[in-house]
């Protein structure tokens, strides 16, 4: 018995020495950590440009990006994306951009504000979420995303915001926490 206990405690020596530096820093930073972009350069970080997508919508419309563009048939001044499980702190934020951001910048140019739906599944799920919830009707766009393209395509997670200027550009990719730094960005974009 004595050897088996010495035998794994060796072994669990080797795993853990093959771990490297275990000392993660949980304290969150303020500065964003990601790698540099190379302006003009498509991808999910801020500087960089939006690759296009297209979604079903919760009531089985299309939803194109490049068409809510500067260049596009409807074109909005900007694009704002938030991704939802329609969890209580989704709803929370939700809730916040709702009431708080929108009526602050309803005044000031065009913006395309989309709940993006990952986990319902279909056109018919998301509809029901959406009407659950309240938003059925509302400024929100409700955007399936039942493979979740756009949640890859954008290296989003559950309460991630996003916000895509006139140009394409991606101006904010980021949790969303507290809504101040979405107006921020909105403030800056909006006329």
């Amino acid at each position: 018995m004595c050897c088996v206990k010495r035998w794994l405690g060796l072994v669990m020596v080797i795993l853990l020495a093959g771990c490297g530096d275990m000392t993660d820093d949980l304290n969150p930073s303020v500065h964003d950590q990601r790698s540099a972009v190379i302006v003009g350069s498509t991808g999910y970080q801020p500087g960089q440009l939006a690759a296009d997508f297209s979604l079903s919508t919760s009531i089985a419309a299309m939803f194109q990006l490049s068409d809510n563009l500067a260049v596009g048939s409807q074109p909005a001044d900007a694009v704002v994306l938030y991704f939802t499980m329609w969890c209580p702190i989704c709803l929370a934020h939700s809730d916040h951009i709702y009431n708080a951001v929108i009526p602050q910048f309803q005044n000031r140019g065009t913006v395309v504000y989309a709940l993006v739906d990952y986990v319902s599944g279909s056109v018919d799920g998301s509809r029901a979420a959406e009407m659950a919830n309240g938003y059925a009707g509302s400024e929100f766009v409700t955007l399936v995303d039942d493979q979740r393209a756009v949640m890859d395509q954008f290296n989003a997670a559950m309460g991630t915001v996003i916000v895509i200027a006139a140009d394409g550009t991606i101006v904010m990719n980021e949790d969303y926490r507290t809504g101040e730094s979405l107006m921020e960005n909105l403030d800056a974009l909006l006329p």
